[in-house]
C-alpha cells in the first residue's frame, strides 16, 4: 500500500533518490548511484524519451539516416548490473519504509528496486515529482493533442534527494520533439503517426529530415557552432551539387577556444564548398523556414543584404530545461545565463553563491542579482556533510558572508537537490563529457549525504569526508569538417585528424547505458 503522500515542504523519509533526465549527465548519476546506494535505498530515473538521445549525432544522422538508429540507445539495460546485486544483496527482505507512491504493481515503478521510468515531467516540489507517462507503445502522440487531458495517466514519487539533469532543448534541426502541433512552429506537421519520445518515431523524424535535404538545393545555415559547422559540411560532402551557406553572427568561429581552432574550421568549410559568410546577424526570417514548399525562403542581415534558399536551418544555440525549477524556486534561476544557480559541490542555490565585489562589471552585478536581495540568510556551508534536516530544527550557523547564499520568503530549502549539465550555472562549457564529470561527482555527494543520514540514524558519528567541489576543467571541443575530417582542441592544442567515420562511432556510448550487447534497433 502506497504510504500517505509528504506535503511540499516537509522532508520525506522514502529512501529515494530521483534523477530526472537520463543523458548525458542523468545516465551517469544513476549508474553511480545504482551501484553504490546502501541497503533499503532505491534510485529512480526519469526520462521522456524511451531511449537516450546520443545528439551530437543527430545532424550527421540527418544527412545520413541509414545509420541513425545507432544514435537512439536503449535504457532497457540501465541497471542490468546494479539491480541484479540490489536484489541479492542491498535490498532487504523486509524494507524498512513502505513503498512509496506510485504504488507497487501500478505502471511506475517496483518498491525498492532501481529502475528508469518512462515519463514526461510536469512539476516538480521540494520532495515530490510528477510525471505523465505515455501511452503503451511508449509514445506521447495521443497524449500531447489538448483533447487529451482526461486520458492522461499521471504519476508521482517522492524523494529525499534528487539530481536535476534535465539538459537543454536542442536547434529545430536537430530537435526530434520539435515537430509536435503544440511544440514550437517552423517544420512540418506529419498527419501520420510520429512516434514522439520513442526510437520508431525518433528514426522516421530523421528519415524524413533527411528526404527534405535531399531534395532541397539551395540550404541556408544560420549559426556557426558545431552544430551549424557539422550540417554544413556534411552536406555540402555527400551532396556537393548543391549550395550551401553558413550565415554566423560572430566575425570569428567557436571563438573561445584558439584562433588556430578557427582557422582549421575555416580551412575545412572552404576545402569541402560551403559558403561561409561571418559578421551578419539575421534580422528577419522567413516563415516557415524548415519546410520545403517550393517556396523560396529570404533571410536578411543587419548589413542590408538578403540571402535566398530553399530551406533556412536555424541552429543558433540551446535553451536550458529549468522550468520545473523556475516554478518551485524563482531564485534559482540566474538572470544571466538563464541557468540554475549551483554551490561548488553543485547543490542548489537559491539566489547568488557570493555577493559581487565593489568593482564588478555590469554583468557581475546582474549575476548577484535577487528577485528579494533584503532576505539573507546564513545557509550551511556548502562543503557540510550533514545530511538536510528540517527547518525547525536547524540551528543558526556562522557563515562567512562571502558564502552567503539569498533564501527567498516562502521557498523551501533546497540543498538536497543538486543540478548539472546544460540546465546548470556551472561556468563550465554545454557538452556531454562535462556533464557526465558533474554528474559523477554529485552522485557521490549524494552518497555522503546519506551515509551522514545513515549514521546519525544509527547513532554513529557522522563521517568526517566532505562533499566534492566542482572545478570546470580546460575546455574542449572535437568538431568535424567533412565525414573523415575533424579538428579537435584541448588543452595539449589544436589538432586535425582524417581518422573520422561515417556513424560518429555512436556505438561507444552503448556501453555506458548497459546495452553493448543489444541490437542496434533494440
Amino acid at each position: 500500500m502506497a504510504s500517505p503522500a509528504s506535503s511540499p515542504g516537509t522532508t520525506p523519509n522514502t529512501r529515494t533518490v530521483v534523477v530526472l533526465g537520463a543523458s548525458y549527465g542523468g545516465a551517469r548519476a544513476a549508474r553511480v548511484l545504482g551501484q553504490d546506494l546502501p541497503p533499503g535505498w532505491r534510485v529512480v530515473v526519469i526520462d521522456r524519451n524511451s531511449h537516450m538521445n546520443h545528439v551530437y549525432a543527430f545532424p550527421r544522422y540527418s544527412v545520413l539516416p541509414s545509420h541513425a538508429p545507432k544514435g537512439f540507445i536503449p535504457y532497457t539495460h540501465m541497471f542490468k548490473d546494479s539491480s541484479s546485486e540490489a536484489s541479492s544483496s542491498s535490498v532487504p527482505s523486509s524494507p524498512p519504509t513502505p513503498p512509496l507512491t506510485p504504488p507497487s504493481g501500478s505502471p511506475g515503478l517496483p518498491a525498492l528496486n532501481h529502475t528508469f521510468i518512462q515519463g514526461n515531467i510536469t512539476s516538480l516540489s521540494a520532495h515530490r515529482v510528477t510525471f505523465t507517462l505515455p501511452c503503451v507503445r511508449g509514445s506521447y502522440d495521443d497524449l500531447m493533442q489538448p483533447s487529451a487531458a482526461s486520458t492522461l495517466r499521471t504519476e508521482s514519487v517522492d524523494f529525499d534527494y534528487c539530481i536535476y539533469a534535465l539538459g537543454s532543448g536542442m536547434p529545430d534541426p536537430v530537435n526530434v520533439w520539435g515537430e509536435h502541433p503544440n511544440m514550437p512552429p517552423g517544420v512540418a506537421h506529419e498527419k501520420h503517426e510520429r512516434g514522439l519520445g520513442t526510437k520508431v518515431g525518433g528514426v522516421r523524424w530523421m528519415e524524413r529530415k533527411a528526404k527534405q535535404l535531399k531534395h532541397a538545393e539551395r540550404i541556408l545555415i544560420v549559426g556557426g557552432g558545431a552544430l551549424g559547422i557539422q550540417f554544413a559540411t556534411d552536406l555540402k560532402e555527400v551532396y556537393p551539387h548543391k549550395t550551401v551557406t553558413l550565415l554566423h553572427s560572430r566575425p570569428r568561429l567557436l571563438p573561445l577556444y584558439p584562433i588556430e581552432m578557427h582557422t582549421e574550421v575555416l580551412k575545412g568549410l572552404h576545402d569541402v564548398g560551403v559558403e561561409v559568410v561571418l559578421g551578419e546577424r539575421v534580422v528577419t526570417w522567413p516563415d516557415e523556414p524548415e519546410i520545403l514548399d517550393g517556396r523560396v525562403k529570404v533571410v536578411r542581415t543587419d548589413k542590408g543584404r538578403e540571402f535566398e534558399a530553399d530551406l533556412v536551418l536555424p541552429c543558433t544555440g540551446q535553451k536550458a530545461h529549468v522550468a520545473l525549477m523556475a516554478a518551485l524556486a524563482p531564485s534559482t534561476i540566474s538572470p544571466v545565463t538563464s541557468r540554475i544557480r549551483v554551490r561548488p559541490t553543485l547543490q542548489v542555490s537559491q539566489g547568488p553563491v557570493r555577493p559581487a565585489p565593489s568593482r564588478a562589471t555590469t554583468v557581475e552585478r546582474l549575476a548577484s542579482l535577487s528577485l528579494h536581495a533584503s532576505c539573507t540568510s546564513s545557509s550551511a556551508s556548502a562543503s557540510s556533510s550533514s545530511a538536510p534536516t528540517d527547518a525547525a530544527s536547524t540551528a543558526p550557523t556562522s557563515v562567512d558572508p562571502a558564502e552567503a547564499t539569498v533564501t527567498e520568503p516562502d521557498e523551501p530549502d533546497l540543498s538536497h537537490m543538486f543540478a548539472v549539465g546544460d540546465c546548470a550555472d556551472t561556468g563550465a562549457i554545454q557538452a556531454g563529457h562535462t556533464a557526465y564529470y558533474q554528474a559523477d561527482l554529485a552522485a557521490r555527494n549524494v552518497l555522503r549525504l546519506i551515509d551522514a543520514r545513515e549514521a546519525a540514524d544509527a547513532g554513529r558519528p557522522a563521517p568526517a569526508e566532505e562533499l566534492g567541489t566542482y572545478e570546470p576543467s580546460f575546455p574542449a571541443i572535437k568538431v568535424s569538417t567533412g565525414i573523415r575530417r575533424v579538428v579537435t582542441s584541448t588543452k595539449e592544442g589544436v589538432k586535425v585528424s582524417l581518422d573520422g567515420v561515417e556513424d560518429l562511432q555512436s556505438l561507444v556510448m552503448w556501453p555506458l547505458f548497459n546495452a553493448q550487447d543489444l541490437p542496434v534497433d533494440a
